[in-house]
């Protein structure tokens, strides 16, 4: 490929010749025809990595990293993944690549350490509601100590 500017402006260039296909094709396109192009390369892209998402790599994704996840949820996760590993995820024999299982795992332990910071946070939150209750009638109860005490020794005063 051969990005450059002629006369009607900027072009690409792209030369194809399959090895011992005896085959070859010269194609000159516009930026904006290559950005068409790359989105169109894209879509095409994503059916063909959800093409790899077989029942038989949910069942070992399931078995392996994501226990308890429905297909849709493997799914979801595995087209994130791929994403932002730009595709690769797939390994040896059509599985899931040990690094980007890896990577499902440490993200679900993630959400999971958030579940329970998230209920920690809560707890703490309603712990303290019942400290300041148990501080306020601390202060209740010696202030009911101080009226005992004043009427034991106001008894006492009278006799």
């Amino acid at each position: 490929m051969v990005a450059w500017h002629d006369t009607e402006g900027p072009a690409i260039d792209i030369h194809l010749e399959p090895r011992d296909a005896g085959q070859r094709i010269d194609v000159s396109i516009s930026p904006s025809e290559a950005r068409i192009l790359a989105r169109q390369l894209t879509e095409i892209a994503d059916t063909a990595q959800r093409a790899g998402w077989t029942p038989a790599l949910l069942a070992d994704a399931r078995e392996r990293y994501l226990p308890g996840l429905s297909d849709e949820q493997i799914i979801a996760r595995l087209d994130a993944l791929s994403e932002r590993l730009g595709g690769f995820v797939l390994g040896f024999r059509g599985r899931v690549d040990w690094r980007a299982g890896r990577m499902l795992v440490a993200e679900t332990g993630n959400e999971l350490l958030d579940r329970a910071a998230a209920a920690v946070d809560t707890a703490e939150q309603h712990l303290a509601g019942y400290r300041q209750a148990v501080d306020q009638l601390g202060t209740v109860k010696a202030e009911l100590d101080q009226v005992r005490t004043f009427f034991a020794h106001e008894s006492e005063v009278g006799r």
